[in-house]
């Protein structure tokens, strides 16, 4: 038993026939007629009814889960070693700094390796918690302090501290008067958005839900929608909507009595250190830059100090 007659075996099976088979795996129909009988052989007995329509017999049925199992762990252990020949890497990261601080890395960091295989997954400080659990990246941008008892032993490489601003539509801002509080603001636009930016969202920020006339909880993106559409106003990163506001769209207020606030992440590595990888360091030192460009960059392990490459 070998892998070309499992492949070809699998094969016959998804085609339905031998014929069609032999011309997907660019073999003659006598090699795949071989090929499955020395497969039956092996087995002990015919996997396939032949005739007009090529049919398994129950135990080409039973046999066939395994195969394909066989030839799955197969593929796998292939991309494992073109991974290790090339080099490859996971991180996970909260969905809001994927734009601006994530997505530029990444088009540098595989400008520098073009054939390093780069696994990126995005979501909530939920999600992101939930892939260093498994240990399935090895660095992480998550929310921070870290809250989760279960990930007490991570340190982090460096402190993003972003600004979060109250932000409206360009039209809702110019019906402001210039010193507009709170309750100018709600007046205008009733409907105040409550977006989690936070692993828990501060309680000044919470209690603004009060003074609103109406009060939703969503996720950044339809917020987002809603307060180009001059429909809402909420609290968002400034890193995330500042193109917007550079291009007129939206605008950062600061009512006088609202609160100042700010969200704090934490680049980690999620999987072993950075030493000794240098791969990792490497992706560790151009977000740590990346940050320090934004702005954003709060405090960061003297071992993320740019290193020759740049990186």
């Amino acid at each position: 038993m070998d892998i070309d007659q499992l492949r070809t075996f699998d094969r016959i099976v998804r085609d339905g026939s031998f014929t069609k088979a032999a011309a997907r795996l660019a073999v003659t129909q006598a090699t795949v007629s071989m090929r499955i009988r020395a497969l039956e052989e092996a087995l002990g007995g015919p996997l396939f009814e032949r005739g007009r329509k090529v049919r398994l017999t129950e135990r080409g049925a039973t046999f066939l889960p395994y195969a394909r199992r066989v030839l799955t762990t197969m593929l796998e252990g292939c991309d494992a070693i073109r991974a290790a020949e090339r080099g490859r890497i996971a991180i996970a990261t909260l969905r809001s700094l994927v734009a601006p601080v994530v997505s530029p890395v990444m088009v540098s960091f595989l400008g520098a390796h073009p054939l390093v295989e780069v696994v990126l997954h995005e979501g909530n400080h939920g999600d992101v918690a939930e892939r260093v659990h498994d240990r399935g990246v090895d660095l992480a941008i998550m929310g921070w302090p870290n809250l989760d008892p279960l990930l007490d032993e991570l340190f982090p490489l460096a402190i993003f501290r972003e600004k979060i601003v109250m932000t409206a539509s360009a039209g809702v801002a110019a019906r402001l008067p210039p010193d507009a509080g709170l309750d100018d603001v709600f007046a205008v636009v009733p409907h105040y958005l409550m977006l989690g930016w936070w692993q828990v969202i501060p309680d000044a920020v919470a209690v603004l839900r009060l003074r609103a006339r109406a009060a939703s909880r969503m996720p950044g993106g339809p917020g987002l929608a809603l307060i180009r559409a001059g429909a809402a106003v909420g609290y968002m990163p400034q890193t995330w909507v500042e193109d917007d506001i550079a291009a007129g769209r939206l605008v950062a207020l600061n009512p006088a009595d609202g609160p100042q606030v700010s969200r704090d992440s934490a680049l980690v590595a999620a999987r072993g250190g950075v030493a000794d990888a240098p791969l990792k360091l490497e992706l560790a030192r151009r977000l740590t830059a990346r940050a320090k460009a934004l702005g954003i960059l709060e405090r960061a392990d003297p071992l993320l100090a740019p290193g020759p490459n740049g990186g």
